[in-house]
């Protein structure tokens, strides 16, 4: 983490020609529905800590849908990524273990993507080829924006950086900067990363792939 932008929200996009079609055919900032929220805890049983943390989070809304405890199918995350507006992954690395990248690419996907496993946003160099890896093929799938990490971390700290980025996202209810604005994923990741003990370690990890987006106010 450079110390010249360890205070600035960043975003990473994977070409300027992805970055000036975004904006040309945005008329407004991008928004998400608070409310519309799907989740895969656990999936592999073998985080009962993590389970303890979030489970009592997520009966607190109840209009959030999701998996909790168990292996989700190919088709149970398809349907959590193209209907829900907010899709939250806690488990081990990015879900690859769940389904093939070929079936993500095919997917239509509408969430924005919060993916707090280990490795979940690292991109692989295969030469002089396109690097690979789980932000692209979000990406291609048409995901607005992506947070995930950029190596390994654990678990201890990145529950507590979840739990701070829905907290000052808004996610888990009304949050604004001290001036009125609302706080963009980006902006979110930036302030939530203070809470990590390991600031080196764990708050670096989590990088933000895609552009601004904001809680729409009907949530």
């Amino acid at each position: 983490m450079m110390p010249c932008l360890a205070d600035h929200p960043v975003s990473r996009v994977p070409s300027v020609s992805f970055l000036l079609d975004h904006l040309l055919t945005a008329s407004k900032p991008s928004t998400v529905d608070p409310t519309s929220v799907s989740y895969v805890l656990n999936p592999a049983g073998d985080l009962p800590r993590t389970q303890t943390v979030f489970e009592p989070l997520i009966k607190a809304h109840p209009s959030w849908q999701g998996i909790m405890g168990r292996t989700p199918s190919s088709g149970e995350f398809a349907h959590a990524l193209s209907s829900s507006s907010i899709f939250m992954y806690l488990g081990h690395g990015g879900g690859e273990a769940y389904w093939s990248r070929a079936r993500l690419r095919a997917t239509r996907v509408r969430s924005v993507a919060l993916l707090f496993g280990c490795s979940s946003a690292v991109m692989r160099l295969m030469g002089e080829y396109d690097a690979v890896g789980t932000p692209a093929d979000y990406v291609v799938a048409g995901c607005r924006a992506l947070l995930g990490n950029l190596w390994d971390v654990g678990d201890k700290d990145i529950d507590r950086f979840a739990v701070e980025v829905l907290r000052v996202w808004g996610v888990l209810g009304e949050c604004e900067r001290s001036d009125g604005r609302p706080v963009s994923l980006a902006e979110a990741v930036c302030l939530a990363r203070k809470v990590c003990r390991m600031p080196f370690l764990t708050g670096a990890a989590p990088v933000v792939y895609g552009l601004p987006v904001y809680l729409s106010s009907t949530g």
